[in-house]
């Protein structure tokens, strides 16, 4: 039976539907969750998705990130939770929440794990100890390259910088991304804290230091309107999104305004 691809207006819609319902257990769970990311430009710019946005990611502070795991991995409807300790073949550190309805074609990746159309929950962590976020860098960027195809390693941005990912990109062929996802795991779990001087992603994060603070910015929450509802966000989404991105409220060249995923979907029996 031939396959029939979803359109990505779809897509966004399924995506939010996915939003709507984790908001929902997380505030009938007493789970503190807030939109970030692109997903937040989108609230505060678009109020709603960016036009050329194709994903929607939140995130939670690690106590209410292992309540929410917990909790919803018990729940017994259409949506499914992908994560390390869940699935076998999973190799991020942070969760998916997937719509078991459907599934998605990963065209990018040589290893890979079934997934349908998700929203992304990335786990926030106070610590003490910056040293650690190069040590984590270096970690996930041997993990890129041991799942990765050869062509989406090549940047063209240096001759030399080429040849050694595709250097280290032959040596890893044989290594399983998890490998590297469960030492991250392990590093993280050694330094994270209850209270510390640093709060950031540690362990998911592409961007080493720039969406690290040294004070806790996502205290306090508002409501901000999205499509046809309404998220969670911080209140101080201004500072927070100036640091990730600048002048976030400028539109980027039209040349980039499009989707980064290439996301390929469909519905499942």
């Amino acid at each position: 039976m031939e396959k029939k691809y979803l359109s990505m207006d779809k897509i966004k819609s399924i995506e939010l539907e996915i939003l709507k319902y984790v908001h929902d257990f997380c505030v009938k769970n007493d789970i503190k969750y807030f939109i970030n990311y692109g997903t937040l430009i989108g609230a505060v710019r678009h109020k709603g998705f960016i036009p050329w946005d194709d994903d929607i990611d939140i995130c939670m502070f690690r106590k209410d990130y292992e309540k929410f795991i917990d909790l919803f991995s018990k729940d017994d409807g259409i949506y499914k939770i992908l994560s390390l300790e869940l699935n076998d073949k999973y190799y991020n550190n942070f969760i998916k929440v997937v719509n078991s309805k459907t599934r998605i074609e990963d065209g990018r990746n040589y290893k890979t794990y079934d997934s349908g159309i998700f929203i992304d929950i990335f786990p926030m962590d106070f610590f003490d100890d910056l040293s650690i976020i190069e040590k984590i860098y270096k970690l996930e960027s041997f993990k890129l390259l041991s799942f990765s195809k050869k062509e989406n390693i090549q940047y063209g941005d240096s001759k030399l910088k080429d040849f050694i990912r595709r250097f280290f990109w032959t040596v890893l062929k044989p290594v399983s991304p998890r490998y590297f996802a469960k030492k991250i795991k392990k590093i993280v779990e050694a330094n994270a804290k209850d209270r510390g001087k640093y709060l950031g992603l540690i362990g998911c994060s592409k961007w080493k230091y720039v969406d690290m603070f040294d004070y806790n910015p996502f205290e306090e929450l508002i409501e901000l309107d999205f499509e046809d509802c309404h998220f969670f966000a911080p209140k101080k989404y201004d500072e927070i999104l100036r640091k990730y991105y600048g002048d976030y409220m400028e539109f980027p060249p039209v040349e980039k305004r499009v989707y980064p995923h290439e996301i390929k979907a469909y519905y499942i029996d």
